[in-house]
């Protein structure tokens, strides 16, 4: 609709002498010389990029990531849950130590590793152009190694369920274990895996916002909340950052600190909030 991309630089919603980016509500000459175009937000800093529609794939890029390592942490938490909880005994035990094991590893450390060493290898995969390039190798290195809470509350549920009489009753007409397990336990656990889901998805943008301000998250360039971040870290007391120019601060909008921020914590309150209310609406002993 705006004609131009989110990494498109802008010559004129740049001041030459400090290389501070324009303010909101700015009309700048468009890259063709023959036109203005309007940046709502601004530039983003000294390169003169839409600050707005760099908002907005970060939105798009956070959310993919969430979604996606979401989506694998609950596969892979409840078919070890489903498992651990059902057979117990020795199966039980192990599937226990091993979630332990997890669980004791510095996550934010772990995935810095594996980002910056098996991940990169695949960063060109983006399922034909549908995603951006490192977001799903990323998700798989944050799903993988977040699915360990999933399955404890898995574990905890269907422990409780196997002894219900419907499991019971199951089990004296002849029906087998993953008969069991896909018709009877699985959908009595879509109501918490759904709620859980919500919280783990807002933990992984946060997540994913804390690897872009250490630098250890994307490739370099591309838009995130916490690149945007990163843009202005350490100069919300000293309201300026250094230019191209040597010796030479250029002021930061406080747009520019406050966008990404409002943003990222908009979506995880309504990450969290829309967890909470299903939670509620789930909840069977609750009022309707």
């Amino acid at each position: 609709m705006l004609g131009h991309a989110p990494d498109e630089p802008f010559l004129g919603a740049v001041n030459p002498i400090d290389h501070s980016p324009v303010g909101w509500f700015s009309w700048v000459p468009d890259n063709s010389g023959h036109g203005k175009t309007f940046l709502l937000l601004g530039g983003d800093g000294p390169l003169g990029r839409d600050e707005l529609l760099r908002l907005l794939a970060g939105g798009q890029v956070s959310l993919e990531i969430a979604f996606i390592a979401t989506a694998i942490a609950l596969i892979v938490g409840v078919c070890f849950g489903t498992l651990a909880g059902y057979y117990g005994g020795s199966i039980d035990a192990v599937i226990s130590r091993i979630t332990e094991l997890f669980m004791s590893f510095p996550l934010l450390l772990l995935v810095i590793a594996l980002g910056q060493t098996a991940a990169q290898r695949f960063a060109a995969y983006t399922l034909h152009g549908l995603l951006t390039p490192g977001v799903l190798a990323l998700s798989v290195v944050v799903g993988l190694f977040s699915w360990f809470y999933p399955a404890r509350v898995v574990r905890t549920l269907v422990v409780s369920l196997r002894e219900q009489e419907f499991v019971e009753a199951a089990h004296m007409v002849g029906a087998r274990d993953r008969r069991i397990i896909w018709k009877h336990l699985l959908p009595h656990l879509a109501g918490p895996l759904i709620v859980w889901g919500t919280l783990v998805a807002a933990g992984v943008i946060i997540l994913e916002a804390s690897l872009s301000v250490l630098n250890f998250g994307l490739r370099l360039g591309t838009p995130s909340w916490g690149g945007l971040l990163a843009q202005s870290w350490g100069t919300l007391l000293n309201f300026g950052q250094p230019s191209a120019a040597p010796g030479i601060v250029y002021p930061v909008p406080t747009l520019l600190k406050v966008a990404p921020s409002l943003a990222l914590f908009l979506t995880v309150l309504c990450l969290s909030l829309i967890g909470d209310g299903l939670r509620s609406a789930l909840d069977p002993r609750g009022e309707r």
